[in-house]
C-alpha cells in the first residue's frame, strides 16, 4: 500500500520534466512543412535599392527611407517598379501596409504577377475618387465595375494592412484582416487597365494624384 502511494509522485514528477524539457516549436520557416519564410521587398540599405522611379509625366517624387517607402503626388500616375530578382510567383501572398497623407484618390495601386510573371494585374485601395478597393482587370473590367470591387472608407494619415492572396485561379484580399475579395479566376481573362499602369508590371506601387507611405512590403510562398 505503502510502496504504491510512492510510486505514483514518482510518476508525476517524471512526467512534468519531460514536459519542461522538451524543445519548443519555432515560427516561420522552421515551424512546419506548410509555412514558409516572408522575403523583404525593401531595400536593406539607404536609397532605391532594386527598385526604380517611373516616367509618367508630371509624376511625384519617390524616396525609401528605413523601410518606408514615399510616393509624392503627382499631376497623374507616380510610382515604382521593382527590378530585383526574388519576384513573386504564383501561389504566394503578399502585404503591405499603406496610409494616404493628402490627396483624394488611390493611395496603393499594387501591380503584381497573377498566374506568371506576364499576367499582372493592379489592386487598388481608395480609387476612383477616394474609396474604390478591388482588382483591376478582370474580363476587361476595372476594380469599379467587376465583381471584387467594393467602397471603403478611409483616413488621412492612418494606416491600413492590405494582404493579397494571390493563386493561379483565384484571387483573395483583406484590409486591416477583414476579407474584401474572394474570386475564383479559372477561365477568366486577367490583365492591366491599358494605359501607364504598365509601366508598373510585373511588381509596381502606384499612386494617383495622392501622396502616400507604404511600408512592411514582404512576400512568401504558399503551399499549391
Amino acid at each position: 500500500m505503502k510502496a504504491g502511494v510512492f510510486f505514483i509522485p514518482l510518476l508525476l514528477v517524471g512526467t512534468v520534466v519531460a514536459l519542461a524539457e522538451k524543445p519548443e516549436e519555432k515560427d516561420g520557416a522552421e515551424g512546419g512543412a506548410d509555412e514558409r519564410k516572408w522575403i523583404s521587398l525593401a531595400p536593406t540599405k539607404e536609397g532605391m535599392g532594386s527598385w526604380k522611379a517611373l516616367n509618367f509625366g508630371g509624376e511625384g517624387d519617390t524616396s525609401w527611407k528605413n523601410g518606408t517607402l514615399t510616393i509624392e503626388e503627382g499631376a497623374e500616375l507616380t510610382g515604382v517598379v521593382f527590378s530585383g530578382k526574388n519576384l513573386p510567383e504564383a501561389p504566394y501572398e503578399i502585404e503591405v501596409e499603406a496610409r494616404r497623407t493628402s490627396g483624394v484618390d488611390f493611395f496603393c495601386g499594387f501591380t503584381l504577377p497573377v498566374r506568371d510573371a506576364k499576367t499582372c494585374m493592379t489592386f487598388i485601395c481608395g480609387g476612383w475618387g477616394g474609396g474604390v478597393v478591388g482588382f483591376s482587370s478582370i474580363d476587361g473590367m476595372d476594380a469599379s465595375e467587376n465583381e471584387t470591387g467594393s467602397y471603403q472608407a478611409f483616413k488621412d494619415k492612418q494606416w491600413y494592412k492590405i494582404r493579397l492572396e494571390i493563386r493561379k485561379e483565384s484571387l483573395k484580399a483583406w484590409i486591416d484582416n477583414r476579407e474584401l475579395v474572394d474570386v475564383n479566376t479559372k477561365g477568366r481573362k486577367l490583365g492591366l487597365r491599358f494605359g501607364s499602369i504598365e509601366k508598373c508590371a510585373p511588381l509596381g506601387l502606384a499612386t494617383w494624384q495622392t501622396t502616400a507611405e507604404l511600408r512592411g512590403l514582404r512576400w512568401r510562398k504558399l503551399a499549391d
